[in-house]
């Protein structure tokens, strides 16, 4: 029950975080995980154990997996010459170099502990990278360097943790033994990762030729494939896990790419989205874990006699900034070099700055700094690691804070770049963008919308207004959304307020309401029920939250159950009442209809303003109808089955308008091939969503 707990602690910990980025954006989401984590240890009292093996089984091996098999291959082997010399030499260089200051800073370090924090602070963490990118313009081979290098420095600076981790822990440290158990750690774990990889590959290949291509078969079979290397390679021949489970993620990659037409959509689509979801709650667990974890650490360089806790987040910064020097020198040794070969190419200290700023240390850090065990072989304690942790904590802070505040102003220039979906490499940006596209991705995806709904009104009959209503009022819906996103991100969007028309509509219902019981139709109880309900209406449009999320579902709910009670304790009968509350909300939409109509013949002109109004009239006037066509809908279940039918044919010949539309425009130039390849996957996940759990025999 203890672990069950937890877990769903921390599952909603991760989720708090991720309702808190939504409002605050411009902050990494990891700090906010952090911050959470340090209330359930400092308010709650939480303290978690944490074993190092089944740590870097559980974390560590399923996110490397991830990142290997998501990167893109070309840009891989495009820029295979800078991120090998990042994500080797140059985290060799800075485990070396950077724990031989290490130890002079902290001469309390042994020098194996110094190389062991030099190495688990080299490698970069991609996820943070992008989270900040979102915000400023990388130059692109900054931002593809360093999410290939990722993929390669975990391997290369764990193996180097992992070797500094168990020279302490024996007791002894020779370069040449470490060496050897280097070499035989990578080789071993490279083996163990292709052997595995490729047998994963050609089973899946067996049970795809035997008939046993189940979505939910394959693709727990691809979640387990990580913990299944990694622990073949730790646990059977101590190797590295590490370059195991990344040598076997890209090669499994390569190799389903080779079949992807003898797989099955749904699999890949399935497999994706369940990997999404499993990795994004990785990295968020580790980080409240680490926010956990961060008072015991504290408290134990607290009580210390040979540290005081501000010396530690000195020496935490200190270590740092010896890091980010490290990797701006060789950011700048880099373009000298190449500077030398082609002299169009000058050396930039900015960009070697920027570099620098972009080597945010994150979740690969923190869960390998945990993975320190507690005692060494002779049965004494692992020397400093408390202070360990805590510095690796402080420096995986410390780098996201600067870049965070660094990057945008370094590059002084806002995000070009979309992250929901892997980055094209720049030969492709040229080809097909060699101007500037007239219209943004969000201003496409609305006029997408708006011809979908267009087709809609074509297919309009008598037997289909309800459903033709219905759907026109949830792209009208999805059009409004979009519309507040861009007025939040200031892209110049301007909104014409829509609250009078709304008023205008709100009154004739209430004319329409109280003749109605003037006139004996309604009973005195529905026209109390009709008349709060447009209270909250008008309510909702004076405090402009008609479209933002607030409480007000929970009041409905309260109240439609004291209205039952009062039905029930009236003589009037419920059928009565649904009767009559059907015929007011006929009768009031029917008022709502000519008011907003005579209003516009009112206000007829050719402005911007006018048109713009003239639209939202429409939309106010499509929902009224649609209210009117579902009280005159009979709803039986053989009604039913034939209004979903209706429902899904019309959706899909909307959504296929939608992407007619918006391969037209990519066509002709209108928008990047980037925003259309986000619209066309947004349309054909609704395309999925609408066909989801429909049996057509």
């Amino acid at each position: 029950m203890v672990i069950i707990e937890l877990i769903v602690i921390l599952i909603v910990s991760v989720t708090i975080s991720n309702v808190i980025s939504h409002f605050i954006p411009d902050v990494p989401i990891s700090l906010f995980q952090i911050a959470i984590g340090l209330v359930l240890s400092l308010i709650f009292g939480v303290f978690i154990q944490v074993d190092s093996h089944w740590f870097m089984l559980l974390f560590v091996a399923p996110l490397l997996y991830n990142d290997a098999w998501r990167f893109p291959k070309h840009e891989l082997w495009e820029l295979r010459g800078p991120i090998l010399g990042n994500a080797i030499v140059l985290v060799l260089l800075t485990t070396l170099v950077g724990g031989f200051f290490i130890h002079l800073l902290m001469p309390q370090f042994p020098k194996s502990v110094a190389l062991a924090l030099a190495a688990v602070v080299s490698p970069t963490d991609p996820v943070a990278v992008q989270a900040i990118a979102r915000r400023v313009k990388l130059p692109s081979n900054v931002l593809h360097i360093v999410s290939g290098e990722s993929l390669i420095n975990d391997a290369s600076g764990l193996v180097s943790f992992n070797t500094a981790i168990k020279a302490t822990v024996a007791g002894t440290f020779l370069l040449s033994g470490a060496i050897g158990n280097f070499f035989w750690m990578t080789v071993v774990g490279l083996t163990v990762g292709l052997v595995l990889g490729t047998l994963l590959n050609w089973l899946n290949d067996v049970f795809d030729r035997v008939g046993l291509n189940d979505v939910v078969f394959h693709t727990v079979t691809t979640l387990l494939a990580p913990f299944l290397i990694y622990w073949a390679a730790e646990d059977l021949l101590h190797s590295s896990g590490v370059i195991a489970v990344v040598a076997g993620a890209i090669l499994t990659k390569v190799l389903s790419d080779q079949h992807v037409d003898a797989r099955s959509p749904e699999v890949a689509v399935t497999a994706v989205r369940t990997w999404e979801i499993f990795v994004y709650l990785l990295n968020g667990v580790i980080f409240v874990l680490l926010g956990i974890e961060l008072p015991p650490a504290v408290s134990a360089v607290v009580q210390s006699t040979q540290m005081h806790t501000g010396r530690a987040i000195f020496y935490g910064i200190v270590v740092w900034f010896i890091v980010f020097i490290i990797r701006v020198i060789w950011a700048y040794g880099n373009q000298s070099i190449l500077y030398v070969k082609n002299r169009d190419i000058k050396p930039s200290f900015k960009t070697a700055v920027t570099s620098g700023l972009t080597g945010v240390r994150g979740a690969v850090t923190m869960a390998a700094v945990m993975t320190v065990p507690t005692v060494i072989s002779d049965g004494s304690a692992f020397p400093q690691r408390d202070l360990l942790v805590f510095i690796a904590a402080v420096v995986v802070i410390v780098s996201l804070l600067v870049a965070t505040i660094m990057l945008p102003i370094v590059t002084k220039e806002r995000s070009a770049h979309d992250f929901t979906q892997p980055e094209m490499s720049d030969s492709e940006v040229t080809t097909n963008e060699t101007s500037k596209p007239e219209m943004t991705e969000s201003q496409a995806r609305i006029f997408a919308i708006q011809v979908g709904i267009q087709t809609l009104r074509e297919q309009q009959r008598e037997e289909n207004r309800a459903i033709i209503y219905e759907l026109i009022t949830r792209k009208q819906r999805t059009i409004v959304r979009i519309k507040r996103q861009l007025i939040g991100d200031k892209t110049g969007y301007k909104s014409v307020d829509d609250s009078e028309l709304r008023l205008i509509a709100l009154k004739a219902q209430r004319d329409r309401l109280q003749q109605l019981l003037v006139n004996e139709d309604i009973s005195p109880l529905t026209f109390s029920s009709q008349s709060r309900r447009l209270e909250r209406l008008e309510n909702l449009i004076n405090a402009d939250k008609y479209y933002h999320f607030s409480s007000q579902w929970l009041w409905v709910l309260i109240r439609r159950g004291f209205r039952s009670v009062r039905v029930w304790l009236s003589d009037e009968t419920s059928e009565k009442i649904r009767n009559e509350t059907s015929l007011a909300v006929r009768e009031t939409s029917k008022s709502a209809i000519k008011a907003l109509s005579v209003h516009m013949e009112q206000h007829n002109g050719d402005t911007v303003t006018n048109r713009v109004e003239r639209q939202h009239a429409y939309n106010l006037i499509v929902s009224y109808r649609y209210r009117i066509e579902n009280e005159k809908h009979e709803d039986t279940q053989q009604q039913r089955e034939i209004d979903d039918k209706l429902r899904m044919d019309l959706e899909l010949k909307a959504l296929n308008a939608q992407r007619e539309t918006i391969q037209n425009l990519y066509e002709q130039g209108r928008i990047t091939r980037q925003a259309g390849i986000n619209i066309r996957q947004f349309i054909n996940f609704s395309e999925t969503s609408a066909l989801a759990g429909k049996d057509e025999s």
